[in-house]
């Protein structure tokens, strides 16, 4: 892995040494691989670096994709996620994708008038659509 993949990847495993070994291994990028057990909508999750020095996490859900600013926000999301205490949120504006952004649970949304919206946690418990 590059330098910066080497110090992302060290920072996570010291605050989740559980996740040692699930991540792809002789790779120049950091891809992490944590599969969902619950076999949510949710899907797996993963977290990656980038070519320009990102952390990047994602779903298998489709426009789950997400940039994070530091480690310390990667894990913020993830303790969140994990623990069904943050979800997706996926608008879909007539159909087509239109943004994705993070709540907390409980945490009412705006919503536009027309719009959709796909809400996804961990466990698939609190999934929800809400159509505007």
């Amino acid at each position: 892995m590059n330098d910066f993949s080497i110090k992302i990847y060290n920072q996570i495993i010291e605050a989740i040494p559980d996740f040692t070994g699930l991540h792809k291994k002789d790779t120049e990028l950091l891809e992490f691989h944590i599969e969902n057990e619950y076999k949510s909508t949710f899907g797996d999750l993963y977290i990656q670096t980038s070519d320009d020095d990102k952390i990047w996490i994602k779903s298998s859900f489709p426009f789950t994709t997400y940039e994070v600013d530091s480690v310390e926000e990667l894990l913020y999301i993830l303790e969140g996620l994990l623990f069904n205490q943050l979800f997706w949120v996926i608008s879909y504006d007539d159909g087509d994708w239109d943004d994705t952004f993070l709540m907390l649970k409980d945490q009412e949304i705006k919503t536009e008038d027309g719009f959709t919206y796909k809400i996804l946690s961990w466990n698939g418990k609190d999934d929800k659509v809400i159509n505007a």
